[in-house]
């Protein structure tokens, strides 16, 4: 009996060591393992630079005349020229076809130039004859109405005369006398009525007179009405024409073009640069055809050169307009220094802004800036020391800092925003002993690099997880592979 709790016993105590093995086994592979580093003093010493391209201050566009084939291209983007270096050639058979077309257009408005002149000089003619006619016909039509207006004027006259002599001559005493016939009583000019006429007559001849007067009036004030309106039809004349001075504006664009297309016939076709510089852009290739506005874009070097460099977002606390920095040529020639000056920011411009809305941004706006963005930042250089197309390095003189708190960078983790946290594993009582948890602690960024992060929010003898061999989360039981102090 005794032997047999005995053997209950070791049985029990083995399946004891075996469960505890099992918790224990269980209990590391559900366990995290991490490494913690604590937070020490660093000096930061940011290396705020960017490499770039030097180009010229200002771009100007070389160009032949619109519309002719291109022969060869001898330049390409990114390539630094001299002055009066060869950038393209024109096909010379097309550059003489393109000339002859100019010549028979200029022909063509030489024609319509000189028949528009004799069109307008023969319109002008013709109106001069129609006034002219207008004016004879009113003249004539005045004179043939005026002349019929007199007359029935002098008939009225002679008629009201009759009539008041006959009623002056018709009293008692001296009618029998008055019409007596004897031709010595007769005044001179006088007219005297017939004497079988009636006082009634004699008046209804001087109404009949008077209408026939007012008739003629009448009639020629209409018929002067309607020769002065033909009159001022003829003085009238007739828009201006301007189809020959147009047609000379043109032909003198078409003397401009010719002369063009003939001085560059005198180069054989041959496209240079105008001055030093790099090509900027090419827009234009053997077989296409000439735009006439800037085939080839050259940054111009005779007004200095310049340098801009892109910088990621986080660098923007180190640079403002005004900020030294220096240029380093990068294509030094063995055994000779690399050419080099020193230099003063000009321009700050975020990536996605052009122009003169992007220029005036100072660096000092990083807190309005989306994080993971970039930016622009230009200089001026000397053209003595640096060459259109020629790499060259900018690097801008941060202020050194030194800061009590920094962690290793891969243990800082952003939360959201500008938000950051990093895990820090504490010691907590269990039941089983003393265990390692994570707990997350929100800390504040001031600066980084690519080995440390200095943060306000923590203390020097905090355990900051540097690795874990897992996601981890807030309470997270962990496993310390070692302690750092």
């Amino acid at each position: 009996m005794r032997q047999r709790m005995m053997k209950a016993g070791v049985l029990l105590l083995g399946l004891m060591i075996l469960f505890t093995i099992i918790s224990r086994t269980a209990y590391n592979m559900s366990t995290a393992q991490v490494s913690t580093k604590k937070p020490e003093p660093q000096t930061f010493t940011p290396d705020v630079s960017a490499r770039g391209t030097v180009t010229g201050r200002e771009e100007i566009a070389v160009s032949a005349e619109e519309s002719l084939r291109v022969k060869t291209v001898h330049v390409t983007e990114g390539q630094a020229v001299e002055a009066g270096q060869l950038l393209f050639e024109v096909d010379l058979q097309d550059l003489m076809e393109k000339m002859k077309e100019k010549q028979q257009e200029l022909y063509s408005l030489d024609l319509q130039i000189q028949g528009a002149a004799e069109s307008v000089a023969f319109s002008e003619k013709s109106r001069q004859l129609i006034l002219s006619q207008a004016q004879e016909d009113y003249n004539r039509t005045a004179a043939r109405e005026n002349a019929a207006v007199d007359g029935a004027q002098a008939e009225l006259r002679q008629a009201q005369e009759v009539y008041q002599n006959f009623i002056a001559g018709s009293s008692q005493t001296g009618a029998a006398e008055l019409y007596s016939g004897s031709s010595n009583s007769d005044q001179a000019g006088v007219v005297q009525p017939d004497s079988n006429q009636t006082a009634e007559e004699l008046l209804a001849a001087v109404q009949e007179k008077q209408a026939a007067f007012d008739q003629a009036v009448q009639t020629r004030d209409e018929s002067l009405y309607q020769a002065q309106k033909a009159l001022d039809s003829a003085n009238l004349g007739e828009a201006k024409d301007y189809s020959v001075e147009q047609s000379r504006i043109t032909r003198g664009q078409k003397e401009e073009e010719i002369a063009r297309l003939q001085a560059l016939m005198d180069v054989q076709g041959r496209v240079t640069a105008p001055s030093k510089g790099m090509v900027t852009e090419v827009g234009v290739k053997a077989g296409s055809t000439t735009s006439g506005g800037g085939d080839i874009l050259l940054s111009d070097l005779s007004g200095g050169a310049s340098l801009t460099v892109t910088f990621s977002e986080d660098m923007r606390k180190y640079i403002r307009e005004g900020t030294q920095a220096v240029v380093t040529a990068e294509n030094a020639l063995p055994g000779q220094q690399a050419a080099a000056e020193r230099v003063t920011i000009q321009t700050i411009a975020d990536s996605n802004m052009s122009g003169s809305a992007a220029g005036g941004m100072e660096a000092g706006a990083a807190a309005t800036q989306q994080p993971g963005g970039s930016f622009r930042v230009t200089v001026h250089l000397s053209s003595e020391l640096f060459s259109a197309g020629e790499p060259a390095v900018l690097k801008v003189e941060a202020q050194v800092s030194d800061y009590d708190s920094c962690v290793l960078a891969e243990a800082l983790h952003l939360m959201s925003g500008d938000q950051y946290y990093v895990n820090v594993a504490e010691k907590r009582s269990t039941i089983l002993g003393e265990e390692w948890v994570v707990r997350q602690v929100s800390v504040k960024l001031l600066e980084k690099n690519e080995t440390y992060a200095a943060v306000e929010g923590i203390s020097s003898g905090q355990e900051v997880i540097t690795e874990s061999s897992r996601t981890l989360e807030e309470g997270s039981r962990v496993k310390v592979d070692h302690e750092t102090d």
